[in-house]
C-alpha cells in the first residue's frame, strides 16, 4: 500500500510540474513573434495592464480562485490559460507512464536509469514545443518556421538515438526499423503534393513539415497511425461546426464548408495520444508481420 501510495504522489508532483510548465507555454505561445520576451517582464492583464500578483499565477488554482476574471478590472480571463495548463500537466503524466512501462528496455543498457530520465526531459521539452504550435496555429492560422525545424531537429535526434541504442545491445536492425528511419520522408510526401497539386488550398507547408517531424518521432507505425487519427478528429470536428451553423445561423452562420479549420492541432493531439498510448491503430505491424 505505501508503494501505490508514493507512486501516485509521484504521478502527483509529476502533474503539478507540467502545470507550471504550461503556464509557461502559455507564455510563449501569447509573446512569441510580438517583440516582447517569453523568459523576462512580469505577467499582466491584457485589458487593464495590471501588473500580476505572485498568487494570481498559481497554474489551475488562480483561475477558479479569481472566478475567471481579472482581479482589477473584472475582465473575462481566456480558459486557453488553465486549459492548457491541466493538458501539460496530463501529458507529463502519460510521459513518465510510458517511460515505466519501458523500463524493461532501459533496463538493459548500464546507464538505464539516467537514459530513462533524460528520456523523460526530451519528451517534455517536445510536447510542450508542440502545445506552443498547436496554440499559436489556432490563434493565427499559420506554423512559425523556427518552431516546426525545431521540432524536426528534435525529431531526427531520436532516430540518431535510436539507431546508437540498436548498436549499444547489439541488435541488429529488423525490417520495421528500416521503415521507421524513412517514416518522415513517407509522411512528408503526400502531405507535400497535396500541397503543391492545390498551391496551399487543400493543406499548408507548414502542416507537411509538421508530419515530417511526427515520422521522425513515432516511427512508421505509430506516424501512419497519428495522421489518420487527425484526420478522423478533423473531419468529425468540422462537421460538428457545420451542424452547429445549421442549428444555430444566428451565431453561427459565418461557419461553412470554405471556413479555415487549423490542422496541426489534430495532428498534435493525435501524436500525443498514439506516443502516450502505443496504439497501432491500422494494425500495421501485423499486416507487415504477414509480409516479412
Amino acid at each position: 500500500m505505501y508503494n501505490v501510495c508514493m507512486d501516485w504522489l509521484d504521478l502527483f508532483f509529476v502533474f503539478v510540474f507540467g502545470a507550471f510548465v504550461g503556464s509557461f507555454i502559455n507564455v510563449v505561445s501569447l509573446r512569441y513573434n510580438t517583440g516582447l520576451s517569453s523568459s523576462r517582464g512580469r505577467s499582466k492583464c491584457f485589458v487593464c495592464a495590471t501588473k500580476l500578483k505572485w498568487y494570481e499565477l498559481i497554474p489551475i488554482l488562480s483561475f477558479f480562485f479569481l472566478r475567471g476574471k481579472c482581479r482589477t478590472c473584472k475582465s473575462k480571463i481566456s480558459w486557453q490559460y488553465v486549459t492548457v495548463e491541466v493538458l501539460t500537466g496530463l501529458i507529463f503524466m502519460g510521459i513518465v507512464l510510458r517511460i515505466v512501462r519501458l523500463w524493461p528496455t532501459y533496463s538493459l543498457f548500464e546507464y538505464g536509469m539516467l537514459y530513462s530520465v533524460l528520456f523523460s526531459i526530451y519528451y517534455a521539452f517536445i510536447f510542450s514545443l508542440l502545445l506552443v504550435i498547436t496554440i499559436y496555429d489556432i490563434r493565427h492560422k499559420i506554423i512559425p518556421n523556427k518552431l516546426v525545424y525545431w521540432f524536426i531537429g528534435l525529431g531526427f535526434l531520436k532516430l540518431l538515438l535510436f539507431v546508437y541504442c540498436r548498436y549499444a545491445i547489439h541488435s541488429p536492425l529488423t525490417t520495421m526499423d528500416f521503415f521507421d528511419l524513412f517514416a518522415p520522408f513517407a509522411l512528408f510526401i503526400p502531405f507535400a503534393l497535396l500541397w503543391f497539386l492545390s498551391d496551399g488550398k487543400w493543406i499548408g507547408l507548414g502542416d507537411a513539415k509538421l508530419v515530417f517531424g511526427i515520422g521522425a518521432l513515432l516511427g512508421f507505425t505509430f506516424g501512419v497511425g497519428a495522421v489518420v487519427l487527425a484526420f478522423w478528429v478533423g473531419a468529425f470536428w468540422s462537421i460538428c461546426l457545420l451542424l452547429y451553423s445549421r442549428l444555430n445561423k444566428r451565431r453561427g452562420g459565418k461557419v461553412g464548408l470554405r471556413t479555415e479549420v487549423p490542422f496541426a492541432p489534430f495532428l498534435v493531439l493525435a501524436t500525443i495520444f498514439v506516443f502516450i498510448n502505443q496504439i497501432d491503430i491500422l494494425g500495421i505491424d501485423k499486416f507487415l508481420s504477414l509480409l516479412y
